[in-house]
């Protein structure tokens, strides 16, 4: 089992849909900034085992680079999920939102 989280600086629309259109590849719908850069600099630093569960990938940055300073979706397995509170604070300290796919609604 394992729960979506996605985060960004700031979009255009419907959390909701906006996370949903991530799930999918599409990040229409967001704006580039370096706190979302950073943000995934920091999680991969603090636990490199979440590259295996962290999008865009490394391989999807290849054919659109700018997704790195987009979003970060994360798929947590339940093991991870003791990581959360402290992603959450992280996120919230470089000033990006965030949408749980399980509850449905933003976090």
């Amino acid at each position: 089992m394992s729960s979506d989280f996605g985060f960004w600086k700031h979009c255009t629309g419907d959390p909701g849909e906006v996370f949903d259109k991530l799930a999918e590849g599409d990040a229409s719908d967001l704006t580039s900034s370096l706190g979302v850069l950073r943000f995934r600099e920091e999680l991969l630093a603090r636990w490199p085992d979440i590259e295996d569960v962290l999008e865009p990938s490394e391989f999807d940055l290849g054919d659109s680079p700018d997704d790195a300073m987009k979003y970060v979706l994360l798929t947590l397995s339940v093991r991870q999920l003791d990581y959360l509170p402290e992603i959450l604070s992280m996120a919230k300290g470089a000033g990006l939102v965030g949408f749980s796919g399980v509850a449905g609604e933003p976090i």
